[in-house]
């Protein structure tokens, strides 16, 4: 088995033909549906977050070229799984989407396949609209300015504890795989979405976070927090002077997140079709593209199949990490 952190090949080919344009559909096909009412959004995480972040950035251009009101819908908990079930149970008449990411969309069903009350196949994927790296911060109190200061200062020190937005995320498995390679241990602390855990690393309530890079670079920007490394291939453009984790000694390291545009299961090609082609122009949009890469984002706007032949192959990646790691909801 490949190390636990290194993206397999076949995954980070099948990025290189995630690409804006590439999901550009027939116009006669996505004219098909015409919404007449006001579509919802829903966001599995608490405002302020960078999924909520994301999704008002597209919400107007998304509106303007469906000619209906899109409403961001914050439906915080369980990393994600409310609102992924509350998308799941809705009509499939496209006037309920979702924001979907790799917890409640590609980790949930391998870390508790018989618990969520919603099944991997409940949903229709419509568009990935964009990937960033994530950044390894802690409370600027702590005595560290590497993660071999930080690896250090947990070996000695009992009970450090790390929050997340809620177990089976994509910021709790990336921390476990990153303690797992480092051999040290820390208790976890899950939230109910990525505000509160920032609240409480900043009031030093929690030592440690692995945050989206969206928030986290004005954050440690601002001094309120200190950011020791970051989680994709390379360094971010918003925080040039942090290290990668892999130059920090972890070789071969590259887990970025994703989000990407949700629909019920079984929506009609047609109003997938409207959709993707209406994300794809918002994400071409000048003033969103200059936002999402002040955000750290890249955006993608790939086609339905290409998404979801992505998200089989995350999926997979997702059940190695957790075999791996040892990950569990205990």
């Amino acid at each position: 088995m490949e190390k636990v952190g290194k993206w397999r090949k076949p995954l980070a080919s099948g990025m290189m033909w995630l690409g804006l344009g590439a999901a550009v559909v027939p116009a006669a096909q996505a004219q098909e549906w015409k919404p007449v009412k006001p579509v919802r959004l829903l966001v599995g995480f608490a405002p302020g977050g960078s999924a909520d972040l994301l999704a008002r950035l597209v919400q107007a251009p998304l509106s303007e070229s469906l000619g209906v009101p899109v409403v961001v819908e914050n439906v915080p908990g369980a990393g994600g799984n409310i609102a992924a079930d509350k998308l799941a149970k809705a009509p499939a008449d496209g006037y309920t989407i979702g924001m979907g990411a790799a917890g409640a969309m590609a980790v949930t069903h391998v870390l508790n396949p018989k618990g969520t009350p919603y099944k991997a196949d409940d949903f229709t994927p419509i568009a990935m609209l964009a990937t960033q790296p994530n950044v390894v911060i802690v409370n600027p109190a702590l005595p560290v300015k590497t993660m071999a200061d930080f690896t250090a200062y947990v070996k000695k020190t009992p009970q450090v504890t790390y929050g997340t937005a809620g177990v089976g995320t994509s910021n709790h498995l990336i921390a476990e795989t990153m303690l797992h390679r480092l051999g040290i241990d820390m208790v976890h602390a899950p939230y109910k979405g990525a505000t509160p855990v920032i609240t409480d690393l900043m009031g030093g309530h929690i030592a440690m976070t692995v945050d989206n890079i969206t928030t986290a670079a004005a954050l440690a920007k601002s001094g309120k927090v200190k950011a020791l490394a970051v989680t994709g291939s390379k360094r971010s453009p918003l925080l040039p002077e942090v290290p990668t984790l892999a130059e920090s000694g972890l070789k071969d390291f590259n887990m970025p997140t994703w989000q990407g545009i949700f629909g019920p299961k079984d929506l009609p090609k047609a109003i997938v079709a409207r959709y993707n082609q209406a994300l794809v122009k918002a994400l071409a949009n000048p003033e969103v593209k200059k936002k999402m890469a002040e955000f750290g984002s890249e955006p993608v706007g790939d086609t339905p199949e290409h998404f979801a032949g992505f998200l089989v192959q995350d999926r997979k990646m997702w059940a190695d990490v957790i075999k791996t790691a040892k990950v569990t909801l205990e």
